[in-house]
């Protein structure tokens, strides 16, 4: 069950369009089938609708935080806690699927602090995180049986991103590893690649864009195949 909504979240009736409501019939749809087509149904329906909520939220943060890393997070765990939505209204989707957002964020944003934040999170912060349940027994069973769905949506993803990945240039291959994999600083991807600083952001900004392109017509072109 999803706790009540950070005030931030809260919708006015008015506010609402008929977007809202289908958005909440295909969520509620997923969550009764857990189909594949549902889910990416879901995905393409939302997504630009998610994406614009976590590029606010990490935009609050004190670190940097990739908000194409964050809205696959966020799906995860949309994926993952389908059971919990409830539609109540034509808002639920957008209440129930932004907070899980903003609970990914600020939990990325507490790894990338390296725990600092923990210290100063308070108790009642803590209790309405949807995405951190008390795993009671029928949660781990739900979960137990769904973990041969999700291994299955992690696989079309894999192969998915390492076909996009080999399409890119060695360089730009190399610059994702570097940061990604290995975590370097971008001034020492740079004294790899022997480039400057701001030729090596430049660099990985357009690698991350052309492997997101690459990913996104992949996925348009399985769904139409479905």
């Amino acid at each position: 069950m999803v706790s009540a909504p950070d005030t931030d979240v809260a919708l006015a009736p008015a506010a609402l369009t008929p977007f809202d409501a289908e958005l909440c019939q295909v969520m509620a749809r997923f969550r009764d089938t857990r189909g594949a087509e549902d889910f990416e149904h879901l995905y393409r329906s939302a997504r630009a609708l998610v994406l614009g909520w976590v590029v606010q939220l990490a935009g609050r943060q004190r670190v940097q935080l990739d908000p194409f890393d964050l809205l696959q997070d966020t799906f995860v765990n949309i994926f993952r806690y389908a059971g919990g939505f409830r539609h109540d209204d034509d808002a639920s989707f957008r209440r129930w699927a932004r907070t899980i957002a903003g609970n990914v964020v600020r939990r990325a944003a507490r790894v990338r602090l390296g725990g600092a934040l923990r210290t100063t999170t308070s108790l009642s912060a803590l209790e309405v995180d949807p995405t951190d349940p008390a795993p009671g027994p029928a949660l781990c069973l739900e979960d137990e049986e769904r973990s041969g769905e999700l291994r299955q949506a992690y696989g079309l993803v894999l192969l998915h991103y390492a076909a996009a990945l080999a399409a890119l240039s060695p360089r730009d291959r190399e610059a994702l590893r570097l940061v990604e994999v290995e975590g370097l600083a971008y001034k020492e991807v740079g004294e790899r690649l022997g480039v400057g600083l701001s030729n090596t952001k430049m660099i990985v900004f357009r690698a991350r864009q052309r492997l997101r392109a690459r990913l996104e017509r992949a996925f348009e072109a399985a769904a139409k195949a479905a």
